[in-house]
């Protein structure tokens, strides 16, 4: 997706995909998104060699691309390791590891991926195809539980040795699980689709086509394993080799090398000397050092003394920010492709009924959060996919679930508590950052003044607020989604099916799930698309799982001395102005 006025680019068909370069622009170039600017205005000069930046980010929970699915974690990742092909501004793949465009069987069905010859890792050991192989083993892997396993469901024997431990009745802890020692675990990692023919050539056998897969092969849960490090080259299905966070202890292929790690505070990585560079975006800088700040008022004050050359913008002073700063100055903005809104735990009652979940939605004036909470900062919604990536206008389901006070009570009432009378008190979890803190004091006042109902905040650090929504240990979480690859099967594969893997809030709906079922591997790519388009007014309305309150604008401060943030600011990011093409950092003339 562009940064600014095309964040809609997306890989439409299957043809252009196994062509590798091919993409359509889609959505109306006379209609600009609501937040939308102009191109940001790169820095003065051209990048020189050396020199250091320290940035703000927000503590990873997990530095395993092949677990992850947090936004900070997968930031991170980018940087220090890199899979088969790459995703470009534009979206479309590019190899990376690769050397050249992927082969396709005739039935869509076969992939076989060469690599460039030399590839190393950092600490000089070669980089081979069965790192890539180990890298796939891995998020299929039950012990290790890639949080992104789902977005390899059609590599053949992938989701049998995931679920392998839950026992030929498919459901964890009944009395038919069996052990991950047990031999039948190691019989169906063996079974699964993924092979080196040689050194340097993968081979990668799908159940049926699958349109998006190429893009696949850029996402970090794809990403290759070191296993000539002793922890992985003894792995085992049952203890596959821990990822762990000491610098010393890992290597990497990416750009960036993490060489320090300080918990709650910071990470320092400097460049990758083995790294792969294409041609002119070998990374310049000596040093990059992200500071872990939640608090993002601290941020901006770090920013004004110089100790940050880049944050996060604190939305609670977005107003006086873009004038203290400049809009396109030193202040940036683009809409990205994200939306936010109230997940409920399904399997906590009352949030169990769908009249309790209705009523919360109604009783959320979305303008007003917008305007109280980040100074109208993001553009208040009702749709959880964006038109833009296939789903629908952010009014379509106002009527539906929208503001709606005397609709509200009524629903309560509906669900057995006529004016809050007996409602179980639901606790609101959320991080540090104020516009979080903010967001749920907005949330509980809300519920208090339109129905009646009091809910309790608890306010935590990034990693601890990952870690809980991760274990399902919350009520009602302030969060959402930020597009990982340019598909709508991307806002709902793995989050709203009900074996889905980051489907924390338990939406389980047969109607989804068939839809799901009937999308996923469809050739038929105006088809699959409307059947996503589908999926995405059965979450809304019924409420499985989220109640969207807006579609997010991304808000920076960068200094001007900077290159590379501005410039590749894209829907990619993660939780960095550029961050997917951190090698492009630097410092400028």
């Amino acid at each position: 997706m562009r940064p600014i006025t095309h964040w809609c680019r997306l890989l439409l068909s299957l043809a252009a995909l196994g062509a590798l370069f091919a993409v359509i622009a889609c959505g109306d170039d006379e209609k600009k998104p609501v937040g939308d600017t102009d191109t940001p205005t790169p820095a003065a000069g051209a990048r020189i060699d050396g020199g250091e930046i320290t940035v703000q980010s927000q503590e990873f929970a997990s530095l395993d691309p092949h677990f992850s699915s947090f936004a900070q974690d997968i930031s991170l990742h980018r940087m220090l390791w890199r899979g088969l092909y790459t995703l470009d501004i534009d979206n479309v793949p590019q190899p990376s590891m690769a050397d050249g465009a992927h082969q396709v069987s005739a039935d869509g069905k076969t992939y076989t991926v060469k690599l460039k010859e030399g590839l190393k890792w950092s600490d000089g050991d070669d980089l081979l195809a069965e790192d890539f192989v180990a890298g796939i083993l891995r998020t299929c892997n039950p012990v290790n539980a890639g949080e992104y396993q789902y977005v390899l469901t059609e590599v053949v024997g992938c989701d049998a040795y995931y679920t392998a431990l839950a026992g030929p009745d498919g459901e964890a802890k009944t009395a038919d699980d069996i052990k991950a020692t047990d031999p039948a675990v190691a019989a169906l990692e063996d079974a699964v689709g993924v092979k080196a023919i040689d050194n340097l050539t993968l081979e990668i056998k799908l159940s049926s086509e699958k349109p998006t897969f190429p893009i696949i092969l850029s996402l970090w849960m794809t990403f290759p394993v070191p296993v000539h490090l002793d922890r992985f080259a003894n792995a085992t299905p049952d203890e596959p080799g821990a990822w762990g966070t000491d610098p010393a202890a890992l290597v990497y292929n990416g750009p960036y090398v993490l060489t320090a790690y300080s918990p709650k505070d910071s990470v320092v990585l400097a460049p990758n000397a083995n790294w792969a560079a294409p041609a002119g975006v070998k990374p310049t800088l000596a040093k990059i050092t992200i500071q872990f700040i939640d608090d993002l008022a601290q941020a901006a004050n770090a920013y004004r003394t110089g100790e940050l050359q880049s944050t996060d913008v604190d939305l609670t002073q977005l107003e006086s920010l873009v004038t203290e700063f400049g809009d396109g100055e030193e202040y940036f903005k683009f809409l990205a492709p994200s939306t936010r809104g109230l997940e409920m735990n399904l399997e906590k009652p009352p949030l169990d009924k769908f009249e309790v979940r209705l009523a919360l939605s109604q009783a959320i004036d979305r303008a007003a959060l917008n305007t109280v909470v980040v100074q109208g900062g993001n553009e208040p919604s009702t749709s959880w996919v964006p038109a833009v990536t296939g789903g629908h206008d952010p009014t379509d389901f106002d009527a539906d679930i929208g503001f709606d006070p005397a609709a509200a009570k009524t629903n309560l009432e509906a669900a057995g508590y006529p004016n809050g009378a007996g409602f179980p008190k639901l606790t609101i979890l959320v991080g540090n950052t104020p516009a979080a803190k903010d967001t749920a004091a907005f949330l509980k006042d809300a519920f208090k003044t339109n129905l009646n109902i009091d809910v309790a905040v608890e306010s935590v650090d990034s990693a601890t607020r990952s870690d809980r929504f991760t274990e399902e240990q919350f009520d009602l979480f302030p969060g959402g989604w930020i597009q990982d690859y340019p598909d709508p099967e991307n806002w709902i594969l793995g989050l709203f099916d009900t074996p889905g893997t980051l489907n924390h809030y338990n939406c389980s709906d047969p109607d989804i799930d068939a839809k799901v079922a009937e999308a996923r591997a469809n050739t038929d790519d105006a088809a699959r698309k409307a059947l996503y388009k589908d999926i995405n007014e059965l979450i809304v309305t019924r409420i499985c799982g989220i109640a969207p309150y807006w579609h997010e604008n991304n808000h920076y401060l960068i200094k001007p001395q900077i290159v590379g943030m501005r410039e590749n600011m894209s829907g990619q990011d993660g939780v960095i102005a550029g961050d997917w093409a951190a090698e492009s950092w630097g410092l400028s003339e």
